[in-house]
Order: C-alpha cells, then structure tokens, then sequence
C-alpha cells in the first residue's frame, strides 16, 4: 500500500468538501433527481472511494477511473442541476495533480476537450459557453493540479537530495574518523615496537661499555644513556606511522635474524629453537609474532634486567605458539602497560591471545598462540572475481594474485552485466571492478550486487583521482575504493583487510573526498547566508552536467569536454554516467533526443 504523505491528505479533503457540497444540495431538495436517492448516493460514494482505492496500486488506474466515474456521474447529475457543472472542474485539478509526463496527452483530451463542451451541451449553455469557456474552466484546474504537482515533487527531490547528502557526510565522517583512529592505534604499536626496540638496544648496549671507558668519559656516556632512555618516554607520549616492512624469508628466519641483531646491540645471550616442521604462515600473521618478540626482548632486558633468552618457535597441528622465556628480576603481578596490549591486541586480530607467567626473581615466560591448522589444504581462502573491460588488467591482477595461497581469482568479466551474472554462478567473497566501462559501469553493478548480495565485499578500481565519482561509491555501499596504480603488495593488503572487514580507500582519494565535502558544505552556508539556494533544474540536473549535456549535444568527444572545461576524461565519463541514469538513457544519442524533446538544450543561434 502507498503510504499518504500531506498532499494526498490535501487531495483527501477537496474530495470530502466535494462529497458534502453534494450531499448537502442531495438534502436540500431530493426531489431534483428521478432515480431513487438510494442510487444517487451510490454513485456518489463510487466516485469518491474507488479512484483512492485504486490509486493506492495504480496512477495510470486512478487517473483512468477518475475520468471515466466523475465524467459519468456529472454528466448523470448535469440532467437534474444544470448549475452544477462547475463542480467537474474539482476533478479536473485532481487528475492534473495526479498526471505525469507519459500520461498527459491521453489525460488531457478527455477532461478538457471532451467531457466539459459534453457537460455545456447537457446543461444547455450557450455556443461559446460550450466551446470556450467549459474547456478553459476545466484547463485551468487541470494546469493548477499539474503546477502543485511539481512543486510537491520538487520539494520531495530536494528532500530526498539533502537527506541523501547528510547520510554520504556522516558515512564518510565515520569512516575517517575511524580510519583515523586505527591508523592512530596501529601505527602508534609500530613506533614503540621498532623505535622503541632501537633505543633499548642502543641504550643497553652502551651500558655494557661503561665499564671500559675511563672515568672522564662516564659522565658523558651517561648523559647520552639519559637522552636515550628520555626518548623512549616519548615514543610512548606520541602516536604516528610507520608502515610493516616485508619479510624476506620464512618466519623462523626472520626471528632468527631478529635475535642476532638484539644479541649484537645489547651482548644479551639469546638461544633460539624451532620446533615442528615449518610451513608458510601469511605476511601479517608473520609480522603480529615478528613484533611481539621484538616488545618481549624489549621488556626482558629493559624492565626485568635479563642476561639470557630462550625463543621457541612451535609449528603445531592446531596452533602456531611462540614462547620467550627470560632470567630476569620477573614481577609479582603482570602489569599490562602500552607494550603488553599492543601484543594482546594484535595477537587478538587473529583470534590469538597472550598468555605471561611471571614470578619475582624467577624470569618471565610470554606467549603468544595463534589459531593455525597444517593439515589446511593451500586452497585459497577469499574467492576473488575481477571485472574490467581490458583483458590486460583482469590478466596482470590474476598473476598477481597467484603468487597467494590465500587468495584465489574463480572469475574475469569484461563488463557489469557479466560480473552479476557470474555472482551468481561462482559467489565470490570480493568483486574487484573497474568503475568505466561498456555497457553497465561500475557504479551501476555495484548497487545491483550491494541490492542482491548485501554481504559480498566490492572494491572499485579506477584510473583517475575523482572525488565525485568515490563519495557515489562510497554512498552506494562499496567497501574499498583504490586507483590501479596501487602497489601489488599494498593491493593484497588491501583484500585481506576488506575481507576481514574493513574499509579501504586510497589515501588521495580520500583527502580529494574530505576537500569536496568540505568545500559543499561551506558553498551550501554561503548559499544560505545570501538568502537562496541554487535552483532546481529538471530531472534533478546540476549546473555542470546540463553544461556537459550541451557539449555533447554540440558534437564534443569526452576528451574534448574535458579539455575545455579542466577536468580529467575520466571525470567526465562519471559525470555522463550520473547524467544518462537520470535522464533514463543508456547513450550520448538517446540523452541528447530526450534533451531536445524536453527543450533542456539553449537554441544554437
């Protein structure tokens, strides 16, 4: 059922006021009418209820049975108050308000050209009654509802605009702000856990030589112990960035490697065992252990004074373990400070935890324990399906993908047409798409694939840097958007983290997305504080794109448009796509035909 907003409740009172100027004329004399009143207020009420109840499921329905039931009945009525035929011109305005462009030609014959001169004939009126001035009563309601129509509708875009525009400013707010925030917590770990253990090291190890220097250098080996040791107090007053570097080597090596750089900055003895057979393990998975030895080596020699370290590395059937132990002054509660809850929380991203045994005088035992099955088959983890209409791209991405264990392409498409049709068949966890190509484009796709499989994760790949076209994805549910020349290493970053459920969007996209939300805002005060707001234009058109409609409608190619008025092609084929969906198009022919049959288009001179 339709649910009524106010002017079908304004609507719902003229047809009352109607009802009761009839019933009242009924009561006055019923007399008037030859047919049983019964019958009379039958008509009456089949008149005033059945175009509504149809109206709820049917406009063209409506707007039929109003003509065809209030024609009748006021032609029936006409024959008993001849006076009356004024009251036709009620209905007029309502089927005008209730009239769109595909009906109006077919709507208006009837309600202005035949019904009232029939109406005229019936009453008795005189010639020019009947041919002018019956149909110009009836026009003129007719143009009144079709008026107020479009300003109600006009209203409800602009509504539906700025209702649209608050929802894409909060999505897009929430997202920085918590891109921010993660950006804050992760990098803040990578500071103290590689800086951090820099300055430790270095700080123990000038210790180790003080003995050996002569008395005139021990103040001022001191003091530069002092400077390191204050700088690690401010490594953990500030949060910044520094991103993982990537690791050369199996895990095992990697730790390996680790304790022999500790072992040289500080002269602290470190053993190192590996136990179980060694398999792949995921670059992050590597890196969340990889820190977390660095943090534990940190602490062991930092807080509890350690001259020795055992690292266990354990390959098991269920779980990946690591385990450090030390001889250190150990501690009598575990104190989870900045360096403990950065370990928990990264182990805690994969569904690890940390487990510490500490007692005073007796060492401390850490360990980290990462879910983790052997026995696993190397299938790929995350379905991927990569659609662009260049074959070079779908094919380069698939190379690259191959090189994961964990990522697995099930698909290529060329077009959006074929990539929701092969959503179907191979049900992907991820889609990664162009956003231009032929046929149906990016944007289009994602919101049929964001409209039939709410779960699926879509990324959107484009050439070009365009703000516009990213806040449109971004508002239709895209979970990443990213420009091709994205690093390989950074692009399968960027699919696991979206398939664990995040959000990724390029860092100059999104700063372009943040600068053009910001400048809309500002311009939308400005506006306001001048006293007015840009006028609609039809079908919902902004100024640019009723500017880049005349260009093409003009003989101008899309590189052509986009030289003359400084913007990049691929913004212009953006802004061609918004402009063929709102005008119901699929082509530069068909937009420019509906344009010129709207009179959108300014007269060549």
């Amino acid at each position: 059922m339709k649910k009524w907003q106010w002017h079908d409740w304004m609507i719902s009172i003229v047809r009352t006021l109607w009802l009761i100027n009839f019933l009242l004329v009924l009561l006055i004399d019923p007399k008037l009418y030859t047919a049983p009143i019964w019958i009379v207020l039958m008509l009456a009420f089949a008149v005033y209820t059945i175009p509504v109840f149809i109206q709820q499921f049917s406009n063209r329905g409506y707007i039929a049975s109003e003509i065809i039931l209030a024609g009748a009945f006021h032609i029936f009525l006409i024959y008993a108050l001849p006076e009356q035929t004024w009251q036709f011109v009620i209905f007029a305005f309502m089927i005008g308000f209730f009239c769109n462009r595909q009906m109006l030609w077919w709507a208006t014959i009837p309600t202005i050209v035949i019904i009232p001169p029939i109406l005229g004939w019936i009453s008795g009126e005189p010639l020019h009654m009947i041919a002018l001035t019956m149909p110009f009563r009836c026009a003129t309601g007719f143009i009144f509802g079709y008026a107020f129509q479009t300003l109600v509708q006009n209203q409800k875009h602009r509504a539906i605009i700025e209702e649209q525009k608050r929802v894409l400013e909060q999505h897009i707010s929430q997202i920085g702000e918590l891109t921010l925030m993660e950006e804050r917590s992760r990098l803040s770990h990578e500071l103290h856990d590689t800086i951090g253990h820099t300055l430790t090291s270095l700080v123990v190890g000038m210790e180790s030589l003080r003995p050996s220097l002569p008395d005139q250098q021990s103040e001022r080996l001191h003091t530069l112990i002092e400077l390191g040791r204050n700088g690690l107090d401010d490594i953990r007053k500030h949060l910044h960035q520094l991103s993982p570097a990537p690791f050369k080597g199996s895990l095992s090596e990697s730790l390996i490697q680790l304790t022999q750089d500790f072992t040289n900055s500080t002269g602290v003895a470190i053993s190192f065992r590996l136990i179980g057979n060694e398999v792949p393990v995921m670059n992050q998975m590597s890196f969340c252990l990889y820190r977390c030895t660095q943090e534990s080596l940190t602490n062991a020699v930092r807080h509890g004074g350690a001259n020795s370290i055992i690292v266990h590395l354990y390959f098991e059937n269920e779980q990946l373990r690591l385990q450090i132990e030390d001889n250190g002054a150990g501690m009598e509660q575990v104190r989870y400070g900045f360096g403990l809850t950065g370990m928990k929380e990264r182990l805690h991203q994969w569904r690890g935890y940390l487990t510490i045994h500490s007692r005073p005088n007796e060492g401390t035992i850490v360990i980290c324990t990462l879910p983790f099955q052997i026995e696993e088959e190397p299938e790929a983890r995350i379905k991927l399906l990569l659609v662009d209409d260049q074959a070079i791209i779908t094919d380069s991405l698939g190379q690259i993908f191959a090189q994961h264990a964990d990522l697995n392409v099930v698909g290529t498409a060329g077009d959006g047409q074929i990539a929701v049709e092969q959503c179907e068949t191979y049900e992907p966890d991820i889609v990664l798409m162009d956003v231009q190509m032929k046929g149906m484009n990016g944007i289009e796709a994602l919101q049929v694939m964001k409209e039939r499989w709410p779960n699926m994760k879509v990324v959107l790949m484009t050439t070009f840097e365009d703000p516009t076209q990213a806040a449109t994805a971004l508002g239709w549910g895209a979970d990443g958007y990213m420009l091709k020349s994205i690093h390989p290493r950074e692009l399968t970053n960027a699919i696991k983290l979206i398939y664990s459920g995040g959000t990724w969007i390029d860092q100059t996209i999104s700063t372009l997305v943040f600068e053009d939300i910001k400048r809309q805002k500002e311009n939308h005060k400005e506006h306001q504080k001048q006293g007015h707001l840009q006028e609609e234009l039809p079908y919902g058109l902004t100024k640019r794109e009723l500017e880049i409609l005349q260009l093409l409608a003009a003989g101008m190619r899309y590189k052509s448009i986009a030289t003359k008025l400084f913007l990049s092609e691929g913004t212009i084929r953006n802004y061609c796509s918004t402009l063929y969906s709102k005008l119901g198009v699929s082509n530069r022919e068909e937009a420019i035909e509906a344009a010129r049959s709207e009179a959108l288009l300014v007269k060549e001179q």
